[in-house]
């Protein structure tokens, strides 16, 4: 079940991809209210699943043991990470070319009006929390008895990387490196939240980062 909806997930970012290319959208992908409702769907789902695995709460990481140290350390390697990943990304833009990245998707979903901060910070925890469910707490949970670690951090690496096809290669092969940072990080603490809030501080400082350097990307 679980294989069956990381598939359906990696097939609808695929389709994504796809329209993307095809069209220009001037909404704010992320601010679409039926893209927010599904989301809340697929983390009701996710959540479904982990009750299916017949696992714990503390075995699927859903367990914290201390709050505050849980979301400082969250903070901090999302901001480590962010750092290495606008660094990086410039470096490698200047070594390979443009062709290697795709600003499409970071353009679509930067805010325009103060409100709509607001509105993409909300609208950024439904899929944080969905893609961390699935690949943190279902994936290294559920599969650890018979699978490798270190089998599972690789092939989830595989499959989060490709669902980030909208953003190039150099988007893919970056997503694919942070998702096994998560992994590490998740199976190092045994905690969901540490790694929520690393993947959220990234996303957002991607934002962040982009809105500041706007008209770099309105003319890339």
């Amino acid at each position: 079940m679980i294989i069956l909806f990381t598939s359906f997930i990696a097939w609808m970012t695929y389709r994504s991809h796809l329209l993307l290319k095809e069209i220009q959208i001037d909404a704010n992908l992320l601010l679409s209210l039926p893209e927010t409702i599904l989301r809340i769907l697929l983390i009701c789902f996710c959540l479904f699943l982990a009750w299916l695995s017949g696992l714990s709460a503390a075995e699927l990481g859903l367990i914290t043991g201390n709050l505050r140290q849980s979301v400082a350390l969250g903070l901090g390697i999302g901001v480590m990470v962010q750092l290495s990943v606008t660094l990086v990304t410039v470096k490698a833009i200047k070594q390979f070319g443009r062709d290697i990245y795709s600003p499409r998707l970071i353009r679509n979903i930067l805010p325009h009006h103060p409100i709509e901060w607001l509105l993409v910070a909300l609208a950024f925890i439904p899929p944080v929390a969905m893609e961390e469910l699935l690949f943190r707490s279902l994936w290294l949970s559920a599969f650890q008895a018979i699978i490798p670690q270190s089998l599972l951090v690789a092939g989830t690496s595989i499959i989060f990387g490709f669902m980030h096809q909208p953003q190039g290669k150099l988007g893919m092969v970056g997503a694919g490196i942070i998702n096994a940072l998560f992994c590490i990080l998740f199976i190092w603490t045994g905690e969901l939240l540490v790694t929520l809030v690393a993947h959220y501080t990234v996303n957002m400082l991607q934002v962040i980062t982009a809105y500041l350097q706007r008209d770099w990307l309105e003319n890339y």
